[in-house]
């Protein structure tokens, strides 16, 4: 056989020298390791800033509570001194109330014969100051009388309406006549006794 006619038999792969794999292997775990720590940073960055955040939100929650527990606290106070004050008002009213009925009796025991001209001015006398002590005593408590206004309009919070009758040159529903003035309180306002009126129809 001549040596010519054989075919050629391919080139056999060469193998990576062994210092070329360890440089790619070495590199990969290289970067491999730089992205684990730089995720740790960031996530350490992360953290921190988490922490931050809900320590902020923890400390803005404490302030709030903190703050509505002491605004309840102040209105329990208020109320407690509110509920005792008006407790103290109105033993005061009872007071008075019980030395105007002492008043009241020993004058409608000491009322004097009608022919005894004197004696019955002086008893009317005793009676006008007596009067004029409730007055001062109602006063003295922040209760105002109010008059209603004639030919204002009919008002049933501050009215009270006790009859109806037909006016001249007024439209319906206006007070005509006012048959009895009403109080109201001062402090706080409110209205105590609706003003007894005559209303037009």
């Amino acid at each position: 056989m001549n040596d010519e006619s054989l075919p050629e038999s391919p080139p056999l792969p060469t193998k990576p020298a062994p210092s070329e794999g360890r440089t790619v292997a070495s590199s990969s775990l290289y970067r491999m390791a730089e992205e684990m720590i730089s995720l740790r940073e960031i996530t350490k960055r992360q953290l921190k800033m988490f922490e931050k955040t809900l320590g902020t939100i923890r400390d803005d929650i404490f302030g709030k509570f903190n703050s509505h527990v002491a605004d309840q606290q102040r209105a329990y106070q208020q109320l407690r001194g509110e509920i005792h004050g008006e407790k103290r008002v109105g033993l005061n009213v009872l007071n008075e109330i019980l030395d105007i009925c002492f008043d009241l009796e020993r004058i409608v025991k000491a009322k004097p014969a009608a022919d005894d001209q004197a004696a019955v001015q002086r008893w009317i006398e005793s009676v006008e100051i007596e009067s004029r002590k409730v007055q001062e005593s109602v006063q003295r408590h922040g209760i105002q009388p109010y008059d209603a206004v004639l030919g204002e309009a009919y008002n049933p919070a501050i009215h009270e309406r006790v009859g109806s009758r037909r006016q001249e040159g007024m439209d319906g529903l206006r007070i005509a006549e006012q048959v009895e003035h009403g109080f109201a309180s001062q402090q706080p306002e409110f209205v105590l006794r609706r003003a007894k009126v005559i209303v037009s129809e």
